[in-house]
């Protein structure tokens, strides 16, 4: 299949659409099978980019620039991302993004074993990464409600979170593993100028990242040609979908409809307050207190960070298990779910060690992911099936776009005082507004309808 032939658009409303003629289980292992190919591969490139460009450059702000780069086109897109999502269809986007992802991380991959790479080169690459990941994203937090039906949302998105957090483990692991073994110490820092390091060295002392690239570049062919197995729901089956309609009136019809959309409203708001004052915070955070608060410098950190991420892979299996938590509503629930964390991040400030540290972060881990498992269920159960691409852009441009506008800003934060004060501010700030908020009737009434 063609990246031409995938991006087709969907059907007028009342045209007869291919139904499923496999076991909707069949289509959801072609699923995890993909999602699962890929997010080791993009473990590669999470832990190749920094390296490389650390290597490059030798300078850390070169490193700040270069994720810089591969997030702004990622903040700027992912509405529109959304909005073609819905244009032509959840799968049609996410195969033809693997290809240009497979041809963008082959060229890099290249690049660096030949020693052709420059700083330019690099900083043009980034932001083409961010870029194809503007619609890859909505895409791929679409997809799943075409493949499973509305009540087996919660085990669905159980299974691909839980899948998502072990290759938080394997990825990086095996990635570092490929670096280490094949060696880039040598690799040098050459004039920022944009003049390649020689190609002998590069290709001599390199080939360890060069691997890595071409392996996420491989993975993401592999996971497109996977997902080609699976068969999606028409989007017209419930009578709803959209007369073909511009992307960009689609766009606006997204935004007007969100404002409109009182639960949406409330949620989203909320969900920006929490990335400004706990996400972004955590993420500048979390290395200043682990080196020099805790008794094992960087490896607390990597032991704390462990602890968080085995924390939510147990969250997301209780609540992919259908675990009632005897709350109402939605609001209800992640509110008061909330309310435990900033206590638990406030604690976390005033910890020693880190087997006590680590503790804490476990459980901080554990709530959030089931709140991940019921926000993502309740949205993807709710939405349409035409408006899912703009309703999963707007959610994840705000988890997404607003948390390295707050880790700037955390960043100054942290000039100002210590960092003891700085996690017990954090987490009394999350707690009130969460209790604020469970007070407001309308915020706690979240969900209500499901």
């Amino acid at each position: 299949m063609t990246a031409e032939e995938t991006l087709k658009p969907g059907p007028p409303p009342g045209t007869a659409q291919t139904r499923y003629t496999q076991p909707r289980n069949k289509n959801f292992f072609w699923l995890m099978l993909s999602g699962f190919i890929s997010m080791v591969g993009d473990q590669f490139t999470l832990i190749g980019l920094p390296w490389l460009t650390l290597k490059l450059t030798g300078d850390p702000m070169a490193l700040g620039f270069v994720l810089a780069v591969v997030g702004i086109p990622r903040a700027a897109f992912i509405l529109l991302g959304g909005a073609i999502v819905d244009r032509y269809s959840p799968k049609s986007v996410l195969v033809l993004s693997k290809y240009i992802n497979t041809a963008l991380l082959g060229v890099l991959a290249g690049l660096v074993y030949t020693g052709g790479l420059t700083l330019p080169l690099l900083y043009i690459l980034a932001a083409a990464i961010g870029l194809a990941s503007a619609f890859a994203i909505p895409a791929g937090t679409s997809i799943l409600p075409f493949v499973v039906p509305r009540e087996k949302l919660p085990q669905a998105n159980g299974l691909m979170m839980g899948m998502r957090q072990v290759t938080f483990f394997i990825g990086p692991l095996i990635a570092g593993f490929v670096i280490a073994l094949f060696g880039t110490d040598g690799l040098g820092a050459p004039a920022l100028g944009g003049n390649p390091a020689p190609a002998s060295n590069l290709a001599a002392e390199a080939t360890g990242l060069a691997i890595v690239f071409a392996a996420d570049a491989l993975s993401f062919l592999i996971s497109g040609l996977t997902l080609i197995a699976v068969r999606v729901r028409g989007r017209d089956e419930g009578g709803d979908a959209p007369a073909p309609s511009s992307v960009l009136k689609l766009l606006f019809e997204g935004i007007r409809g969100l404002l409109k959309d009182k639960d949406l409203r409330l949620l989203f708001s909320y969900m920006a307050l929490i990335q400004v004052f706990v996400v972004g915070p955590m993420q500048v955070g979390l290395p200043v207190f682990a080196e020099g608060n805790l008794d094992g410098g960087a490896a607390s950190f990597g032991t704390i960070m462990a602890a968080h991420g085995a924390g939510v892979l147990i969250g997301v299996i209780i609540a992919g298990a259908g675990l009632k938590l005897g709350f109402r509503t939605l609001g209800q629930t992640f509110l008061s779910i909330d309310i435990v964390i900033g206590l638990l991040v406030a604690a976390f400030g005033l910890v020693h060690s880190t087997f006590a540290g680590g503790a804490l972060m476990l459980v901080a881990g554990m709530l959030g992911g089931i709140v991940q498992v019921r926000i993502f269920s309740w949205l993807q159960a709710r939405t349409p099936p035409a408006q899912m691409g703009r309703v999963m852009s707007f959610f994840m441009f705000i988890v997404m776009g607003m948390a390295p506008v707050s880790a700037s800003a955390a960043g100054w934060v942290l000039s100002q005082m210590d960092i003891v004060t700085f996690f017990i501010a954090c987490g009394i700030l999350l707690s009130l507004t969460a209790l604020v908020s469970l007070a407001v009737k309308p915020m706690r009434e979240v969900g209500a309808d499901t």
